[in-house]
C-alpha cells in the first residue's frame, strides 16, 4: 500500500509467551476484500527477528484478512514447519491477542468521528 495508514498499533505481550507485533489498517479497502480465493499475506510471522512465514493463515481470521502487520515471536522454534504450526498452541494465543488488539484498534478509530468516517466508507461495502 503506497497510501499512509489510517490507524496502527504498536504492542508487546509478554507473560506465559512473548511476542511483539505491529498491526495497520490501511486508508483504502483492497480491491479484492471479498475474493475468498486470493491468498493472503497479511500479516507476516517472524522467530526472534528471522523471517519464518508470509502467508501465516492461522494468525488472524478470515473477517479481519484486511489488516496488515508483523509478528515477531520470541518462544516458537526456528525449524518449524507448516504443520507443525498448524497444531501450536501458541499461535492460538497470538491469534487471540491480535484478534483483541485489532479491536482495540478499531474502537481507537471510533473515537476519532473524522477517522471513523473513512474507515466505514472504505470497509462497509457488503
Amino acid at each position: 500500500d503506497w497510501e499512509e495508514h489510517l490507524a496502527v498499533k504498536h504492542f508487546s505481550v509478554e507473560g506465559s509467551l512473548e511476542f511483539r507485533s505491529i498491526v495497520f489498517v490501511p486508508k483504502r479497502a483492497p480491491f479484492d476484500m471479498f475474493e475468498s480465493k486470493k491468498k493472503r499475506n497479511n500479516i507476516k510471522l517472524y522467530v526472534r527477528r528471522v523471517f519464518i512465514m508470509d502467508n501465516c493463515e492461522e494468525l488472524i481470521p478470515e473477517w479481519l484478512n484486511f489488516v496488515k502487520g508483523i509478528v515477531d515471536s520470541e518462544d516458537l522454534p526456528l525449524n518449524i514447519s507448516r504443520e507443525t504450526l498448524q497444531q501450536n498452541k501458541i499461535l492460538k494465543v497470538i491469534q487471540k491477542n491480535l484478534v483483541k488488539k485489532c479491536l482495540e484498534l478499531f474502537s481507537e478509530i471510533a473515537d476519532n468521528e473524522e477517522d471513523y468516517k473513512k474507515f466505514y466508507e472504505a470497509f462497509s461495502k457488503n
